[in-house]
């Protein structure tokens, strides 16, 4: 059976965002085996409090990932990693779903402080869209405080073109018209122009993965 493996974004877990979202049962009765991983520091097993230690979040995904993929799905900081090891050994995952990601994939990241500072309960109110965000990571059960560690690692690599122009993996991008954070798209588009593009109306960024159209999409595009 062809593995696929799914990587959730910041905040998330395997078992909130794909199992909870369906994509388990699509999968396996599309003919697909889900692989599912957690990136270091979600999740209820938790991790270390010191942002040092997910200084290479890429790395500790690939020693993860098992060995001939027939694809990975990712979202968000999922679709990131994923492409940084594109970027590193192309081809290596096979083909490529990527939702929630636009033209931030070449900016450094820089978690605001409100989120932080949330994370790690030194306030007690929240701006809607911190709470929105606190909402979403809750469902995974994972440490804030490790959430704030992932958010503040030092040196993580940021894409630029030149790296992509080594990407070979077929592969869809995703995403709604409504996802601030995964627009615009400009420069993701002319850095991989063999992609595939789609945009729908509808859900913002951390709704994506609970829109059908999203997982059809990439059940079809997979089957191809």
């Amino acid at each position: 059976m062809k593995r696929v493996a799914l990587v959730h974004g910041w905040g998330g877990s395997y078992a909130a965002t794909w199992q909870a979202d369906g994509w388990d049962e699509a999968l396996r009765d599309a003919g697909f085996e889900p692989v599912g991983v957690d990136i270091a520091g979600h999740g209820p097993q938790g991790g270390p409090h010191d942002p040092r230690a997910y200084a290479d979040l890429a790395s500790d995904l690939a020693t993860k990932l098992p060995t001939g993929l027939h694809g990975a799905i990712g979202f968000s900081l999922g679709t990131k990693l994923l492409l940084e090891l594109e970027a590193r050994k192309p081809g290596a995952n096979g083909r490529l779903v990527l939702g929630g990601i636009g033209d931030n994939l070449f900016a450094p990241e820089t978690a605001g402080p409100a989120i932080v500072a949330a994370l790690r309960g030194e306030t007690a109110e929240h701006p809607p869209q911190v709470a929105a965000l606190l909402a979403y990571a809750a469902k995974s059960g994972s440490d804030p405080v490790c959430l704030a560690a992932v958010l503040e690692r030092p040196g993580n690599p940021v894409l630029t073109e030149s790296r992509l122009a080594a990407a070979q993996a077929p592969t869809l991008i995703f995403n709604s018209t409504n996802d601030a954070v995964a627009q615009p798209d400009d420069r993701l588009r002319a850095a991989l122009p063999g992609a595939l593009y789609r945009r729908i109306d509808g859900p913002g960024h951390v709704a994506l993965t609970a829109d059908a159209r999203f997982r059809d999409a990439a059940v079809a595009f997979l089957t191809d």
